[in-house]
């Protein structure tokens, strides 16, 4: 049974379409504006001499594409390192929600229309959101808009999904609640019930509605989120 597995996986993971659903880890890219930037620091290189190439990277946990651990907003809640595996491993379910205007919400009603058209979100699915944020991804200056005014998931929409027991859920913008939110309902909500939220995801214009997605966090000790490297395996065209 256990090779029948293996030559299963091989099979899938052989015959799908890979999509890289990770953003570079970069410097100048955009990050919160009271997060720390990325950064790195040459130690070791071909052109001084040395046999290797040895660079020390810093970063804050929100950086790039990242999961939210239920730390980030719940004080007792758990830090990154006991996320489970599991958390972005799953069926993935693209919404598109690129219609919503400038910090426009995703409503229930909205994401029962979906659900009509498309299909039941079952759990342990991993449900990402797509805004159409990620065309307004950017270095430096070019990230201005991407900074600003994104819509998010209503509170009511994340209650649905957290009743329906989904993994996780993620979003191509900065953060999951819309900009100028105050309450962060989608954040106490999810991750005050151990659902943990993938925020800053791009390429999921590429997606069709369903795919497989596998998503794997850093262990980092009491950390509040990690970057993470996030696939999504599709049918070949």
């Amino acid at each position: 049974m256990k090779d029948e597995i293996v030559a299963l996986m091989e099979q899938a993971v052989n015959s799908a379409q890979i999509i890289d659903l990770s953003y570079t880890l970069e410097p100048r890219m955009p990050v919160w504006p009271t997060h720390a930037r990325f950064g790195a620091v040459t130690y070791e290189s071909y052109e001084e001499g040395a046999v290797s190439l040895h660079r020390q990277v810093s970063f804050g946990e929100h950086t790039g594409t990242h999961l939210d651990a239920p730390k980030h907003f719940i004080k007792d809640g758990a830090s990154v390192e006991e996320v489970g595996v599991r958390s972005v491993i799953g069926r993935g379910v693209k919404i598109d929600a690129a219609f919503l205007e400038p910090c426009g919400v995703y409503t229930l009603e909205m994401l029962r229309k979906f659900e009509q058209e498309n299909g039941e979100i079952r759990k342990g699915d991993v449900v990402l959101l797509h805004f159409g944020w990620e065309e307004k991804y950017g270095l430096g200056k070019g990230a201005e808009e991407f900074l600003k005014d994104w819509p998010g998931l209503g509170g009511d929409a994340a209650r649905y999904l957290l009743e329906k027991g989904v993994a996780s859920v993620g979003t191509d913008a900065l953060a999951l609640d819309p900009f100028g939110s105050e309450k962060y309902p989608c954040h106490y909500i999810l991750l005050g019930n151990d659902v943990p939220i993938i925020e800053n995801v791009t390429n999921l214009r590429k997606l069709p509605v369903f795919s497989y997605v596998i998503g794997l966090a850093n262990k980092i000790k009491d950390g509040s989120a990690s970057p993470i490297r996030m696939i999504a395996l599709t049918q070949k065209a």
